[in-house]
């Protein structure tokens, strides 16, 4: 087929009618969604009026607002973390202190805009930043460096005060603080670790010596049972001897002295004393009868 050429005058273009109609639609479309602002939840809205701030303050939800003339900033009240940065500090013996931390914060939701028209959204760089930086300056010099650490909860409650203070003729309350991390100059952590080090030897040796100690008492127990025990069998054998010695008489030696003879007279000579002396036996016979 042949190639048509067509008429621009075959196009068919809508009415000027029409198309005014369709502007006009589309404009009031634009105004009609520019009339509406939603406020997300936790949040409140800094309303302005040509770039000025208003007084009223938009609340959660669904908000009404002029077309073009209104802009909404929406800002964030719910409680915020804000790390500090790093701030170096001297103590009271010009002791070199580095300290960071974190803040809880709020804004009050009432004066989002008194906030925004004084010092705007960029507040944590402009106000909370130096705040923490001259009570670091301020509060760490007046305490001995040995004493910082031990009464780190004493510092987090002076910095909680005097930053709430500080904070909120900007509208921001302070909810909690937090030391994240103190550290001292390299050669005062080096004494400190020293010390512990040589504490620790002295805590070992103590328990050495207390044991060393208790071993010794445990010997002198022990040897004291022993002469206890000693003394004792002694005393009961010396017991013993003397009911022996008050036993023992010249029949009985006698009569012992019979009951292993085997019959034979002993072969002496001179003047010896015979084993039985018959004599006694007899005597004593007599006296018994």
């Amino acid at each position: 087929m042949p190639d048509r050429t067509i008429d621009v005058s075959e196009l068919k273009f809508p009415k000027p009618r029409n198309l005014g109609v369709l502007i006009v639609i589309l404009i009031l479309l634009i105004i009609g969604w520019g009339t509406f602002v939603i406020i997300p939840a936790g949040h409140r809205g800094v309303v302005l009026l040509w770039g000025s701030v208003e007084k009223r303050i938009m609340g959660e939800g669904l908000n009404f607002k002029m077309p073009i003339a209104e802009t909404v900033i929406k800002v964030d009240v719910r409680v915020q973390p804000h790390p500090f940065k790093q701030i170096d500090a001297s103590s009271k013996e010009y002791q070199m202190v580095n300290m960071t931390g974190m803040m809880n914060f709020h804004i009050d939701p009432s004066y989002v805009n008194d906030l925004y028209q004084k010092v705007g959204l960029d507040f944590a760089d402009k106000v909370i930043d130096p705040a923490f930086n001259d009570f670091v300056k301020e509060v760490v010099p007046t305490y001995p460096i040995g004493e910082i650490l031990p009464k780190r909860e004493e510092i987090r409650k002076r910095a909680m005060t005097k930053l709430g203070d500080n904070l909120s003729r900007y509208h921001i309350i302070v909810d909690d603080i937090y030391f994240a991390n103190i550290r001292f100059s390299t050669g005062y952590e080096g004494a400190v670790e020293a010390k512990q080090v040589a504490q620790q030897q002295v805590e070992t040796q103590k328990q050495v010596l207390a044991q060393r100690e208790i071993e010794a008492q445990q010997k002198v127990a022990t040897a004291k049972g022993e002469a206890e025990s000693i003394l004792v069998v002694a005393q009961g054998q010396a017991k013993a001897n003397e009911a022996l010695s008050h036993s023992i008489s010249p029949i009985l030696v006698q009569y012992k002295g019979i009951e292993k003879w085997n019959g034979i007279l002993p072969q002496v000579s001179g003047g010896a004393v015979p084993f039985i002396d018959v004599t006694k036996m007899g005597a004593t016979g007599a006296k018994e009868k």
